[in-house]
C-alpha cells in the first residue's frame, strides 16, 4: 500500500472513531440534564482524541472495519430513537397544553353557571331555603329574627354577584364597541343637514367656521402671531386643517392648500368663504365622497409635443419627459387592471381642443395630465398639483373672481380629492417640496367630462430636479405616487 495512501487510512479511521464515539456518548445522555450532557461531551472528546492515537499505532483490519461500521449504525439508530422521543415529548407537552386551557375554560364556564344560579336563587327572600337538619346551626338554634337576617344577608350577596357580574358585561360590551368604532370608518354628515351660520362680506359669502369644526367633531382653536389673530386651526386625532386670515395657503392633513380666499376674521369669529369650505375643505375631511363614480378608465395626457416642446433647459425638452412618465404610467395601470387611453403616445401635437375632445369622446372616468415646470428664476423645485378653480372662486395667481360654469365644475369636490390625493401620494413617493394644490382655469382640465387634474412633476430650470427627472428611477418614483394618489381616491370613493 502506497505511503500516501497508507496515511489516509489512518485519518480516516480516526475520524470514524471519534464519530462513534461521540454518538455513544450523547446516546447516553439524559435530554434534561444539561450539565451531565457538557461533562460526557467533554468525556466524549478525550476518549476521540486517545482513540485516534491508538488508531495511528495498528493498522484495522477488514473485520475490525466491518464491525466499528455496524456500531455507528446502531448509534445512529439510537440517536433516531431519542430525537423521536423528544418529538413525542414535544406532542405530549401541546397535548396537556391544550388540556389544561380546555380545563381552565370548563371551570369559568361552571363558576359563570354556579354565580347564574345563585342570582337566580336569590330572588325573594322566600327563595332562601332554611338550613339543612344536619347544619350545626339549625333552624331551631336560631331565632325568627336570626333566621330572617341571615336570609337577608344572602340576598344582598346574591344582588352584589349580580350587579358585579352586570358591571362586567357593561365594561366587556363597551370595550367591544371601542374596538369596532377603531374598524369602522366614522359616518360623515350630510352638508344640506348641518347648521351653519352665514354671513356675506364684499359680495363673498361666509361660513362660520367654528360651526365647520362642531359638524365635523373637531376642535377648533386660533393662532397667533405677534399676539394678533393670523388663523385658525380645526383638529382631531386623524385631521387637521390649518387656515390663514392674511394668505390663501394653508394645509390639510399635512399638504399644502392654495385656498381661493383667507378666512375672514370678523367681530373675533373666524369664517371660512362658503365655495372654500364646499369645494375644497369638506372633500378633504370627509372619510368619503357623497358622490359615488367610477374609476375603470383612465386617460393619460401627456404634455406638449410634436410642434411644441413645453419647458426647455438645453436639449432638455419638457414633451420627452411627460411622454416617458404618461407611457411609465399606462404599463403599470394596465399591469393593475385599468383602461388606459393615451391623448398621444408618440412625438405628437393634439391640440388642446383635440385633448378635450378625445376625453368627451371616450368618456373617461379620471383624466390625467402630466407636465413639468419651469421658471426664470433657476432655484425653485417641487411638486404642484391642479384642479380648475371653482365658479366664485379665484386662480391661485389671480383675483378676478370666476362666473363661467364648465363641464369640469360638476365633479369640483371630486376634483379636489383626487388632487389632494395625487399630491399627497407624489410627495411621499419622491421626498420633493410640497408647492400645493392649486386652481387654474386650465383648459384641458377645465373642460374635462370627469374629475381631472394637472400634475406639475417638477422644474426643468432647477438643474438638480432637472437631473432627477431624466432619471428612469426618478420617474418610476413619480409613477408610484400617482399609483398611491389613485388607491387613496380610490378608498374615498367606497
Amino acid at each position: 500500500m502506497p505511503k500516501y495512501t497508507f496515511q489516509s487510512f489512518l485519518a480516516a479511521f480516526a475520524l470514524l472513531v471519534s464519530v462513534s464515539a461521540a454518538a455513544q456518548t450523547v446516546t447516553d445522555v439524559p435530554l434534561q440534564d444539561t450539565a451531565v450532557k457538557t461533562k460526557s461531551t467533554a468525556a466524549a472528546q478525550s476518549a476521540a482524541a486517545a482513540a485516534a492515537s491508538d488508531a495511528a499505532k495498528k493498522v484495522p483490519t477488514a473485520e475490525e472495519i466491518a464491525a466499528e461500521r455496524a456500531r455507528l449504525e446502531r448509534m445512529r439508530a439510537a440517536l433516531a430513537a431519542e430525537r423521536a422521543a423528544l418529538e413525542q415529548y414535544k406532542a405530549d407537552l401541546v397535548r396537556r397544553q391544550q388540556e389544561a386551557a380546555a380545563a381552565s375554560a370548563r371551570a369559568k364556564e361552571e363558576a359563570e353557571a354556579k354565580i347564574a344560579a345563585e342570582i337566580k336563587a336569590a330572588g325573594s327572600a322566600a327563595s332562601i331555603p332554611p338550613p339543612a337538619k344536619d347544619d350545626p346551626v339549625s333552624a331551631k338554634t336560631l331565632s325568627p329574627e336570626e333566621l330572617q337576617r341571615q336570609r337577608q344577608l344572602a340576598i344582598e350577596r346574591a344582588r352584589a354577584i349580580e350587579k358585579a357580574v352586570a358591571t362586567q358585561k357593561a365594561a366587556d360590551a363597551k370595550k367591544k364597541a371601542a374596538a369596532a368604532a377603531q374598524t369602522t370608518t366614522p359616518k360623515d354628515k350630510d352638508v344640506a343637514t348641518m347648521k351653519l351660520r352665514r354671513i356675506t362680506q364684499d359680495k363673498v359669502r361666509y361660513v362660520h367656521l367654528r360651526d365647520v369644526a362642531v359638524n365635523y367633531g373637531l376642535t377648533f382653536a386660533y393662532t397667533k402671531k405677534s399676539n394678533k389673530i393670523s388663523g385658525a386651526v380645526i383638529y382631531d386625532k386623524t385631521r387637521k386643517a390649518v387656515l390663514s386670515a392674511t394668505y390663501r395657503e394653508g394645509t390639510v392633513n399635512g399638504v399644502q392648500v392654495h385656498f381661493l380666499y383667507p378666512i375672514l376674521i370678523k367681530n373675533n369669529e373666524p369664517y371660512i368663504s362658503e365655495v372654500d369650505f364646499l369645494t375644497c375643505l369638506d372633500p378633504l375631511l370627509r372619510y368619503k365622497t357623497a358622490i359615488k363614480l367610477g374609476m375603470k378608465t383612465i386617460m393619460i395626457d401627456a404634455g406638449h409635443g410634436g410642434s411644441d416642446p413645453g419647458a426647455m433647459n438645453g436639449t432638455h425638452k419638457e414633451k420627452a419627459y411627460t411622454l416617458q412618465i404618461a407611457k411609465r404610467l399606462q404599463t403599470q395601470l394596465e399591469k393593475l387592471g385599468f383602461r388606459v387611453i393615451m391623448t398621444r403616445t408618440g412625438d405628437t401635437y393634439p391640440t388642446l381642443q383635440d385633448r378635450a375632445a378625445l376625453c368627451k369622446k371616450y368618456k373617461p372616468d379620471l383624466y390625467i395630465s402630466i407636465h413639468c415646470n419651469s421658471s426664470t428664476n433657476k432655484t425653485p423645485s417641487g411638486i404642484e398639483t391642479y384642479r380648475v378653480v371653482p365658479v366664485g372662486g379665484t386662480e391661485t395667481k389671480g383675483s378676478k373672481v370666476k362666473t363661467e360654469k364648465q363641464s369640469a365644475n360638476e365633479f369640483d369636490a371630486n376634483n379636489s380629492r383626487l388632487a389632494y390625493e395625487m399630491q399627497k401620494g407624489m410627495l411621499a413617493a419622491t421626498g420633493a417640496t410640497d408647492r400645493g394644490i392649486r386652481h387654474q382655469a386650465i383648459y384641458v382640465i377645465a373642460n374635462a367630462t370627469c374629475p381631472a387634474v394637472l400634475l406639475e412633476v417638477g422644474y426643468l430650470s432647477n438643474a438638480a430636479e432637472l437631473k432627477k427627472i431624466a432619471s428612469p428611477e426618478y420617474q418610476n418614483k413619480i409613477v408610484s405616487g400617482i399609483l398611491a394618489g389613485l388607491a387613496g381616491y380610490g378608498s374615498f370613493l367606497r
